[in-house]
């Protein structure tokens, strides 16, 4: 990725290091720039289902023995804009049964289907193209969020726990497009 666009990148980490939602912060970040149109919605990809809970989501979600762990595999989009993609390892009996019902049966992403809820999320680690994390001068946390570079990461990786009253309910990794930053920065210009 062109280098001058790494302003956009560290404002997106950031913004997305401290937020309750990545999905409200994103929606806010396309609405100010003009990305996309309409609510952002989830499309979903037939790998839905076939990947393993990790073991860091493991850790960090703690399911109980026999508790059903699912996984959504996704494509977080502004009308025909790729923002991120994700992987959302859940349990269902942990979420409120609209949360539940919307989460199986509809392209919402996880975020507004926990609306309403008192949800929050903890980003666990980020990862950047070690250039960018170079300007991080050396420190390897910001918050509480480990950080890393990895030259395997176009733009920006996050790893995080969601949790309703307290309570884990979701493990995930999103993985923000190049799309999103070259939109971003052309909108500035």
């Amino acid at each position: 990725m062109d280098k001058s666009l790494d302003p956009i990148v560290l404002h997106l980490c950031e913004t997305l290091l401290t937020t309750f939602s990545v999905t409200a912060a994103l929606q806010v970040w396309c609405e100010i720039r003009g990305l996309g149109e309409g609510d952002l919605y989830a499309d979903i990809k037939p790998e839905s289902g076939g990947t393993e809970l990790p073991q860091l989501g493991r850790d960090l979600l703690k399911p109980a023995e026999g508790e059903v762990v699912r996984h959504r595999a996704i494509t977080l989009k502004r009308g025909d804009v790729p923002l991120l993609d994700a992987d959302n390892w859940y349990t269902p009996e942990r979420l409120p049964l609209r949360a539940r019902v919307l989460l199986e049966t509809t392209d919402t992403p996880f975020g507004v289907a926990l609306a309403g809820t008192l949800q929050n999320r903890e980003t666990f680690s980020a990862s950047l193209p070690p250039h960018i994390m170079e300007r991080f001068n050396g420190r390897t946390k910001v918050r509480h969020t480990l950080m890393q570079g990895d030259a395997n990461v176009p733009v920006l990786t996050v790893r995080g726990v969601v949790t309703v009253d307290t309570v884990p309910v979701s493990f995930v990794e999103e993985r923000i497009r190049p799309e999103l930053v070259a939109l971003s920065a052309a909108q500035q210009g």
